[in-house]
């Protein structure tokens, strides 16, 4: 077996391994029967790169893949970061950088050998840890489960171009499924050693809900921030060599752990030597919920393993079982359309609600606004909460381009629950409400705030915060009919940047009772 398949085969190396040329390597020392070789060499040393210090390897004239080739040589380092965030830690970035190849003087072949070369990490487990860096895409599932080789030099595509690990350091604490999925309690940061009840807050349902948006998932390693997030415990996976039943090998492919446990290793699957390290871990919108959920003192804390989740007291409840787009509802508002999302019943207690709607997604605004997220990215949409609605009433409105004549969701989930496509038809009526959208939202930078109103008249537009008090006016006096367009950067009305948070932009005035929208500043 070429040495290079041997990253992929975690049998083969009980410790870790950093490979950013893994061929057939030889070195060369130069004894008087080698003399056509180029003399090898191994060189380390600490250098600063960037302010950073950095301790460097580098692979000078080693022959690769072929000892019969004496032209055929290579050039490579890598290079270890200190990681400065957190004292302790030392989870730094890795970088691998590529030189020349062939030039040897000392014979008159060119030929150099770069075939089934494999670039990468490779963990400890016996089972598959290892990440590939020959895959650029930065779908981290992707990278973990390739066992792609290269054939051309550089690797990384041109000399002056190299390949980054970029670590995300995290002090491992030990806590499955506590909420802290953004590592507030960890020393140095704003909680550290403060109870539960202080160390999760809204952020850590919002790093859940804003991966999910997005589709970029949490750091999946062992007391990382999805083995913090994962507050029902049923989202551990693995990657397996093995067959159901353990008695055959097959392709490698993911299979997940959905059983819920107090502890990460008691129920484990009997799968080829299976272990700790071998065990990755993912968040959905409902954890988010959960929190959401905790954070309104409606369970007691996380993780939560109890089957039933109190809504009020002792009280039982029938739950919504999935959701629908009424489309027949929709409203214009410009070239947009607003959607509502209804439930199938009522519900009291956490709520998520997740999905890929084919199309651009403008905004996703929620009904009702207390102890509820909402956060759309491309045309994936998430939401979560701790919420009591009935099935009358819309539980968000969706906006997209008026354009769009059918949806094909995707990726459904519904309160943690994977569920089957939905095709939904558009159908629309001319606008009949004063509505308000906010794009983006979250805020980063600016936002546009789109005011439709049905009846002229003379309105105020302004900003609170989440005190009730207002912090910025962005229209006062008569607006006319139709759609007017504001924007806002995050100031209020001295200018002054305010601090990140939820705030609320109300238009009132002419008759019209109060309409409100939330926007999360997150700059």
């Amino acid at each position: 077996m070429n040495i290079a398949t041997r990253l992929f085969d975690g049998q083969q190396f009980p410790r870790n391994v950093v490979a950013p040329f893994w061929g057939d390597h030889y070195m060369r020392v130069g004894p008087p029967s080698e003399l056509q070789y180029m003399q090898s060499q191994v060189l380390t040393r600490l250098v600063t790169v960037g302010g950073r210090q950095a301790f460097c390897i580098e692979w000078r004239n080693l022959n690769i893949n072929d000892e019969t080739v004496p032209s055929s040589v290579g050039n490579f380092q890598v290079y270890l970061y200190q990681q400065t965030q957190i004292i302790g830690n030392f989870q730094g970035d890795i970088e691998f950088a590529y030189g020349t190849i062939g030039g040897n003087p000392n014979t008159s072949q060119q030929t150099v050998v770069t075939r089934n070369a494999s670039v990468g990490l490779k963990g400890s487990s016996p089972q598959g840890d290892w990440i590939n860096g020959l895959e650029f895409g930065g779908n981290i599932n992707v990278a973990r489960t390739s066992t792609r080789l290269t054939n051309v030099w550089p690797p990384s595509g041109a000399t002056d171009t190299t390949i980054v690990f970029q670590a995300i350091p995290r002090v491992r604490l030990d806590v499955w499924g506590d909420g802290d999925a953004d590592f507030s309690q960890a020393p140095g940061e704003r909680h550290a050693g403060r109870p539960q009840n202080i160390f999760v807050t809204a952020n850590d349902a919002l790093t859940i809900l804003r991966s999910v948006a997005t589709g970029i998932p949490l750091d999946s390693l062992y007391r990382r921030p999805a083995f913090k997030g994962d507050v029902d415990h049923n989202g551990r996976y693995y990657y397996s060599t093995r067959n159901w039943n353990n008695t055959a090998d097959t392709p490698l492919y993911r299979r997940e752990i959905r059983t819920r446990s107090l502890y990460y290793t008691d129920d484990l699957p009997n799968d080829n030597s299976l272990d700790i390290r071998s065990i990755y871990f993912y968040v959905n919108a409902y954890d988010a919920a959960l929190i959401m959920h905790y954070l309104g003192g409606r369970i007691p804390e996380l993780p939560w393993l109890i089957d039933s989740v109190v809504p009020a007291g002792k009280l039982a409840y029938e739950r919504a079982r999935t959701f629908e787009l009424r489309t027949q509802e929709a409203v214009k508002v410009g070239s947009m359309l607003r959607v509502p999302i209804y439930l199938d019943g009522d519900n009291v207690g956490p709520l998520s609600i997740a999905f890929d709607a084919g199309v651009p997604i403008e905004s996703v605004e929620l009904t009702a606004k207390e102890n509820a997220l909402a956060l759309s990215y491309g045309s994936r949409v998430a939401i979560a909460g701790s919420v009591d609605l009935s099935a009358g009433e819309p539980v968000a409105w969706l906006t997209i381009p008026s354009t769009a004549e059918v949806l094909h969701l995707t990726d459904v989930e519904f309160n943690g629950d994977r569920q089957s496509d939905k095709i939904v038809r558009i159908t629309a009526s001319e606008p009949v409400e004063t509505t308000i959208i906010a794009s983006p939202n979250p805020l980063t930078t600016t936002t546009t705030i789109l005011v439709t109103i049905p009846t002229p008249g003379i309105y105020t537009l302004a900003i609170y915060d989440a005190q009730g008090r207002r912090v910025s006016t962005l229209a006062s006096g008569v607006l006319a009919k139709g759609t007017l367009p504001v924007t806002w950067n995050g100031t209020d009305h001295m200018g002054n940047t305010l601090p990140n948070g939820t705030y609320f932009c109300r238009l009132e005035g002419s008759g019209i009772g109060n309409v409100v929208t939330s926007i999360v500043l997150d700059r």
